[in-house]
């Protein structure tokens, strides 16, 4: 039972305040000037505004409370280290334990959940649990964690704080941190990756270690790194397309984990402008279409030749009114040819056109390594074919009887073009009729994506050498960039002809993709073999082994997928001899910047330090302030001074003032 003083004004407290500056002040002259009644006058108006101030004894019935300890339990990526959940689990029980030995402490516990960014966040958590709990209930504020936390500083300073650490005292960690990771480059030139290593709770600023980075597994750089201190490291981008790139340093002696030794990203090749040189052999219907085309891809630089006439052809004119621009063979064909990327022959021949020992040397440029994409017409037929010149052993077809085929045809997709990813996106579709196509036989090796009148091939793409050759068997193409009843895909069909002669990744016909999305990875494998499928190998970034079957889900496509959970690194895949990797990143990279177990993040905000390692079991009370909280259940109130006799009282007290002053007046 709690008993004090209160008070039930009959009056508003400014007018019963008013009242009593008013008399006391009479009063306080009156006995200054020791006039007769001063007392009594002074005892009248106190017990007047004593009156108007209402006082009461009351008493109140009480009940105790507990007091409230919140625990906070860190559940962030860093506490799947080790035995670190472990320590956490054993501790909370103890707390728990010590709690229900007694009605007078009440425990409530709370997750502090992994986030996207920004490492270990407390407060979130804290102020979300503190809406429920009385402030004058709460007694002391524990976090079992292992003090990786960032915004520690935000804690409150007027309630007592308590770290439980999950080890046995401050640890060290190495970490490689990637300060500056380039996401793509241009091929043929260096991007430079800049990157930090990083010894947590070691003393040993200034060390020398040494940096490996790989590109898709395969060693390109070595370096020195100072600890604490940023390194540079240049990488040449060889090749279009994505690679994994990873950097990695010996682990720190005695270091808690070594999953931050190493960092990986994808760094994705590209080429700055492809160089296409286009020769018309004559002008023709389909020539504009083939310049719109080429010059709607933002990715190629084109230069394109038309021969209006044949070398020794006699004209009626100065020549230099009629050649503006001359035909430059040699720098093409001889000096400058290896700067292309793809040399495109529409409706091209060998009657003296180019020299032979020209053609021979566009053969040479795709037998090391060039590209050389034909459109033929009828000529492709004739005694001047290109097959009959020494470009011939590199075409992918040579004509064949009936020659030139004059009928309407609809191109189709082959069973084979529809694993393709050149054609495979077409297939299945009703294409815009074409008027004339060639007959050819395709060489040995070719693949034939498109067939046109009669089933003869129309599309053919192949390898020579080094290089690669493809031959459209018509000179049709055009019709489908008419528009209206001949619409076609002329230019997705083309675009994508013209990127697999560039070796764009995308579109190989035989490739192996690993990618890795919302902690799953997929596997992706592109054949045109028809007797697959086979199963893939992947390799854990901890190197562990496990062997996935693949799964047919389109023309040439198999694919399977595997959850990666939490293991962050560089994943790899392989099946039949090809190889990719996969980077799985940590959804919050600050999270794994620093895994040492420490105190200095609540150094200073915390009262309380316990190494979870040493002391495994901690008791509850040593951890709290109690705070003897009570919870009113009743009240009780007696007026001190009854108003009317009061009153009364107060009045014959004036009364008698003012009649002892006039007394002694008179």
């Amino acid at each position: 039972m709690i008993a004090h003083l209160t008070f039930s004004p009959l009056l508003p407290w400014p007018v019963i305040a008013t009242l009593a500056v008013l008399t006391l002040l009479p009063c306080l002259l009156a006995l200054a000037t020791r006039r007769r009644g001063g007392l009594l006058r002074l005892a009248g108006f106190a017990v007047l505004a004593i009156t108007l101030a209402g006082p009461r004894w009351t008493e109140n019935t009480t009940q105790k409370l507990p007091d409230v300890a919140l625990v906070l339990v860190d559940q962030s990526a860093s506490m799947d280290l080790g035995t670190r959940h472990e320590m956490a689990d054993r501790a909370l029980a103890a707390l728990q334990a010590s709690a229900g030995q007694t009605d007078a402490t009440r425990l409530i516990v709370a997750d502090i959940p992994p986030v996207t960014s920004g490492g270990t966040q407390i407060l979130p958590a804290l102020h979300q649990a503190l809406a429920n709990i009385q402030p004058d209930q709460l007694a002391g504020i524990i976090a079992i964690t292992d003090g990786e936390i960032s915004d520690a500083a935000g804690l409150p300073r007027d309630t007592p704080f308590s770290a439980l650490l999950t080890a046995s005292g401050p640890e060290t960690d190495r970490e490689l941190r990637l300060d500056n990771a380039p996401s793509f480059g241009l091929v043929g030139q260096t991007v430079s990756l800049r990157l930090t290593v990083f010894d947590h709770g070691a003393d040993d600023a200034g060390t020398i270690v040494p940096v490996t980075v790989t590109e898709d597994g395969q060693p390109v750089a070595t370096a020195a790194a100072v600890v604490g201190q940023p390194l540079s490291v240049g990488l040449p981008i060889h090749h279009a397309g994505p690679v994994v790139i990873a950097a990695s340093t010996p682990p720190l002696a005695g270091a808690v984990s070594a999953i931050n030794d190493q960092a990986a990203f994808t760094l994705t090749g590209i080429h700055k402008r492809l160089n296409v040189l286009l020769v018309s052999g004559s002008p023709n219907q389909g020539e504009r279409a083939w310049r719109l085309l080429l010059k709607s891809d933002p990715a190629v630089q084109l230069v394109h030749f038309t021969i209006l006439r044949l070398p020794g052809e006699p004209i009626d004119a100065d020549p230099r009114d009629v050649a503006l621009v001359p035909f430059p063979v040699r720098e093409l064909f001889e000096t400058d040819i290896g700067r292309f990327d793809l040399i495109i022959l529409d409706q091209f021949n060998a009657s003296d056109l180019l020299p032979a020992e020209y053609l021979a040397n566009i053969a040479a440029y795709v037998q090391n390594g060039g590209a050389l994409l034909t459109e033929v017409g009828p000529e492709f037929a004739g005694p001047e074919s290109l097959a009959g010149s020494p470009l011939g052993p590199v075409l992918p077809a040579i004509p064949t009887a009936p020659g030139t085929v004059t009928q309407n045809f609809s191109p189709t997709i082959t069973p084979l073009g529809a694993r393709h990813p050149v054609t495979a996106s077409f297939a299945g579709q009703t294409l815009k009729p074409w008027e004339r196509m060639e007959a050819a036989t395709p060489a040995p090796g070719s693949r034939v994506l498109m067939t046109g009148a009669d089933n003869l091939p129309l599309l053919i793409l192949g390898n020579a050498g080094k290089g690669r050759t493809g031959i459209l068997l018509s000179d049709q193409l055009w019709l489908w960039t008419r528009g209206g009843a001949h619409a076609g895909p002329a230019l997705p069909l083309l675009r994508r002809v013209v990127h697999w002669f560039l070796h764009e990744p995308a579109l190989e016909a035989e490739a192996l993709t690993a990618t890795i999305t919302h902690d799953r990875l997929t596997i992706d494998r592109r054949t045109l073999d028809p007797s697959y499928p086979g199963d893939a190998t992947v390799t854990f970034p901890d190197g562990r082994t496990k062997t996935l079957p693949l799964t047919q889900t389109a023309p040439g496509r198999f694919t399977s997928t595997l959850p990666v959970q939490a293991s962050t690194g560089v994943w790899k895949v392989s099946e039949s001899g090809r190889t990719a990797y996969a980077v799985a990143s940590p959804e919050n990279p600050e999270e794994y910047q620093d895994l040492a177990a420490t105190a200095s993040a609540v150094r200073g905000i915390a009262r309380n330090i316990v190494w979870l390692g040493r002391n495994p079991t901690p008791a509850l009370g040593p951890l709290l302030s109690p705070r003897h909280a009570v919870q009113i259940t009743g009240s009780s109130s007696l007026p001190l001074l009854p108003p009317l006799p009061t009153l009364l009282v107060a009045l014959l007290l004036i009364t008698a003032a003012w009649w002892r002053e006039n007394g002694a007046s008179s």
